[in-house]
């Protein structure tokens, strides 16, 4: 279920009308309540704690859902706070050629604020997201400490150093936080260079890990006709059986540390752009979730003004 929707159906085992709510809340009229329930409107992780203690439950819940009619008492909340950790690495070791600028994309300012900050803001904001380890690019360590301090970035626990590739600078994250957490925590893998990641997009990728034990953002394709070209010549792939894999991505660490043991076992060369591809290519089960199209990569000079566009609009 979404956010509005726990809302909605906390609501009514509340007993209050959507006017009571939006009284309690101090919105003017109903309709704001009726927008957010019906997901027309986003809340604000801020505004969602609000929510929240009105409607006597947990931001935890709200985002996630819960099964049963429940007032929280101290024993409730004890039990919340068990819950498994959610870890976010974030990628930040690559360095493109294809930006036209000077300086990797994930360092290059947009509106006033280097690219990684966005995403590093997102995770930092985020209520269920519990540490943040950052994959960093040789030479920029103190940079990313910099701005970690600056944008007060409380949850960094480490930046750890990049790889030769992407999956290999996950395999070192993976490397050096295992013993810190347990095999039924999630680990989110997150771009430096998708700054467009959003605090819903977040939740609902946790609530399927943890429902799946792996999920991962992408977008059915919208172009009008697809087409795979091989030495037989053209064939026509139907646009609606065709994901635009994106990131985040995110596995229970019992899951990516199967993967790459399995990957170890057999030899394979570590050889893709992500862990989903290495799942793929392992025989393992791939679960998507549809995303946004707005969640683009910065890769080339023209991003930073559709990034930038994207932001502004917000």
């Amino acid at each position: 279920m979404s956010v509005g929707a726990n809302i909605k159906k906390r609501r009514y085992e509340m007993r209050m009308s959507q006017q009571e709510l939006a009284d309690a809340l101090g919105y003017k009229t109903r309709s704001t309540i009726a927008k957010i329930e019906s997901g027309e409107n986003d809340v604000s992780h801020k505004k969602l704690q609000k929510f929240a203690t009105v409607l006597d439950t947990t931001v935890e819940e709200l985002i996630m859902g819960y099964t049963s009619p429940k007032s929280i008492t101290f024993e409730s909340a004890a039990i919340s706070q068990k819950r498994n950790k959610n870890i976010v690495i974030i990628l930040a070791g690559g360095k493109s050629g294809r930006n036209k600028q000077n300086i990797p994309s994930q360092f290059v300012n947009v509106n006033g604020k280097p690219i990684i900050v966005y995403c590093m803001e997102a995770y930092q904001n985020h209520p269920l997201i519990d540490d943040i380890y950052i994959v960093c690019l040789k030479g920029w360590e103190n940079i990313v400490t910099a701005y970690a301090e600056q944008y007060e970035i409380t949850k960094l626990k480490a930046l750890v150093p990049n790889g030769i590739s992407g999956i290999q600078s996950l395999q070192n994250a993976l490397e050096n936080i295992k013993n810190a957490y347990s095999l039924n925590d999630i680990v989110v893998v997150q771009e430096a260079t998708r700054p467009m990641v959003t605090g819903e997009m977040i939740s609902r990728l946790l609530k399927e890990c943890n429902e799946k034990g792996s999920a991962t953002i992408g977008h059915l394709m919208d172009d009008y006709v697809q087409f795979q070209i091989s030495e037989n010549g053209a064939k026509y792939i139907n646009r609606d059986s065709v994901v635009a894999m994106q990131s985040p991505e995110a596995h229970r660490l019992s899951v990516i540390s199967g993967v790459f043991a399995k990957a170890k076992r057999e030899g394979h060369p570590l050889s893709e752009s992500c862990c989903t591809m290495l799942m793929h290519n392992l025989g393992y089960e791939i679960n998507f979730i549809e995303s946004s199209i707005n969640n683009i990569k910065i890769v080339r000079e023209e991003d930073f003004a559709t990034f930038g566009a994207l932001v502004n609009s917000l």
